[in-house]
């Protein structure tokens, strides 16, 4: 059976811009799409994080095919993205933990205010969840949730302001995930 999610759909609630009707993403359209190699962007996404990466999924932003690495550093864990198409690296986070001093400072919005704010736009189950201090100082509360309606998607939601500030279907994993 053919796994089809309608974007048009979909879309319009993960980043709040109207798509077109015609807009759908069937899985079996992976194969027209003009990827690089995962090694590729793993290369790119090792040379500005050296380290070893323990996960990998493919994940799609608006339109845009991208993967995300969790690599552990010397210097620790971090989310690198890369988008699946150009192999180049636009987003580094670093994950933290729960009780990390700068995260605490950041933070205006409890975790339990964000994880219920972001399950009341996407209900469904939370698999993980991470602290995340972007490369800018932001700090964000990220979600994987398993929806109801049967897809993955990684929702952010902002600590300071507890807006969500992406949503992004999770079309594949490779690793273990961490909690």
């Amino acid at each position: 059976m053919r796994k089809t999610l309608i974007l048009a759909t979909i879309a319009t609630s993960l980043s709040g811009a109207a798509v077109a009707e015609t807009d759908n993403l069937d899985l079996d359209d992976l194969a027209n799409w003009n990827l690089v190699s995962i090694e590729q962007c793993l290369d790119a996404a090792l040379e500005v994080v050296p380290g070893h990466a323990r996960k990998v999924e493919l994940k799609i932003e608006g339109d845009d095919p991208i993967y995300e690495f969790d690599i552990d550093s010397p210097t620790g864990k971090f989310n690198v993205e890369c988008n699946a198409e150009e192999a180049l690296i636009f987003e580094i986070e670093r994950e933290v933990s729960a009780d990390n001093a700068l995260f605490k400072s950041l933070a205006k919005v409890s975790e339990a205010d964000a994880r219920a704010f972001a399950l009341s736009v996407h209900p469904g189950k939370v698999v993980s969840s991470e602290y995340e201090i972007g490369q800018d100082g932001s700090a964000t509360y990220e979600y994987d949730i398993q929806t109801d309606v049967g897809y993955e998607i990684k929702v952010d939601v902002d600590a300071v302001t507890g807006k969500i500030e992406e949503a992004n279907i999770e079309v594949y994993e490779i690793g273990p995930e961490e909690e």
